[in-house]
């Protein structure tokens, strides 16, 4: 850089500097630390920090993972394929990788930066901004079918807690206790073999949160057990009033701009329901949304599964398990359809703020 071109510089007010630069995405950031010791300054400084996570909370960021195999066995020992791409809202590609891994790889979301990958039993965390994956210590055995996991992240301390619920056989046949285990990630921390906490208090069911019922035939009276991440307690939470416990209709939670949400499906007539938590406090629920799913382009009531992703920009991101994402405003009760991204049924699809926060092993 020319003398002439640092005086320029030198004149520019940091406030200036720093919003330029807060446009810029982590991975170019990375680069520009490494210019000159005053931008590096600007770049390292709660200011900067602040300013940029506010912008990318307001451009949040898609993670996808395909994968070659045909079904979610990770006891399957068959090599295969595993793509990762990320885009912005508007499908502009960011970055993509392959890698050859056993067994099928599953994909929890924090909500927040680091998404969490398990494969075969092994939990990573994965910061998508850096592209840097970190392998965990191993987590507890368990023959809980699925992964009983939750990833979680606290503004407050800026640490990101992992949450594994596993089972210890008792003596009397087909009779399990569930434990609960938590690790705790830093940024730049080292995480080391002892890092898994576990939890004195038995999980009183199988939720971070959590829907919990007992047998197949569940009742107005479910409750849904959650695990507060900051004082690692667990606690109840009722239900709303939903109508949906019959075959062919679909619950699951979701949260959205910071609220507990469930969302409630019905096969007949197609319609979604959005219950929001509007009162943590006094367990007061509220149906936010109904959305008429026969408006959505390409909608079959027989094998299309609605999942919602996340709440941007007075929009609903929808994943109806097609080729392309759909967004469904909340003001006009529109859909619009988002650009092709030849996604399959079985893409996982999640929704993540860059982050500067470091892995180490």
């Amino acid at each position: 850089m020319s003398k002439l071109r640092k005086i320029e510089m030198a004149k520019i007010p940091l406030e200036i500097k720093s919003n330029i630069f807060s446009r810029l995405p982590v991975k170019i950031i990375g680069k520009c630390r490494c210019v000159s010791k005053e931008w590096l300054g600007i770049l390292t400084d709660p200011y900067f920090l602040q300013l940029h996570l506010e912008r990318a909370q307001k451009d949040r960021q898609l993670l996808f993972l395909d994968q070659s195999a045909d079904h979610d066995d990770e006891e399957d020992n068959r090599r295969q394929v595993a793509r990762f791409f990320t885009t912005n809202m508007e499908g502009v590609m960011q970055f993509r990788a392959r890698g050859l891994v056993v067994g099928y790889m599953y994909m929890i979301p924090s909500g927040h930066g680091l998404v969490c990958l398990v494969n075969r039993g092994i939990f990573c965390a994965f910061n998508p901004s850096m592209k840097k994956i970190a392998r965990l210590p191993r987590a507890q055995p368990s023959t809980c079918g699925g992964v009983d996991a939750g990833f979680g992240y606290i503004q407050s301390t800026n640490e990101y807690k992992l949450v594994h619920l596993y089972n210890i056989k008792n003596e009397e046949p087909l009779e399990y206790t569930i434990k609960c285990e938590i690790m705790t990630l830093s940024d730049g921390g080292v995480v080391s073999s002892n890092s898994w906490k576990q939890l004195e208090n038995e999980c009183p069911v199988m939720k971070f949160y959590w829907m919990a019922w007992e047998g197949c035939n569940p009742t107005e009276d479910q409750l849904i057990m959650s695990l507060d991440l900051e004082t690692e307690t667990f606690g109840f939470i009722p239900h709303p009033h939903v109508t949906s416990y019959v075959e062919g209709n679909d619950m699951f939670l979701v949260e959205l701009q910071g609220q507990l949400c469930l969302v409630d499906t019905f096969a007949y007539p197609p319609v979604t329901n959005v219950w929001i938590l509007k009162d943590p406090v006094k367990k007061i629920w509220v149906k936010e949304y109904t959305i008429d799913l026969t408006k959505l382009e390409g909608f079959d009531d027989e094998l299309t599964q609605i999942f919602i992703l996340g709440y941007m920009n007075g929009e609903l991101i929808i994943n109806s398990q097609q080729e392309r994402l759909d967004f469904y405003n909340v003001g006009s009760r529109f859909f619009r359809r988002g650009p092709n991204l030849n996604l399959r049924r079985d893409t996982g699809i999640c929704i993540y703020t860059e982050t500067f926060f470091s892995l180490k092993d």
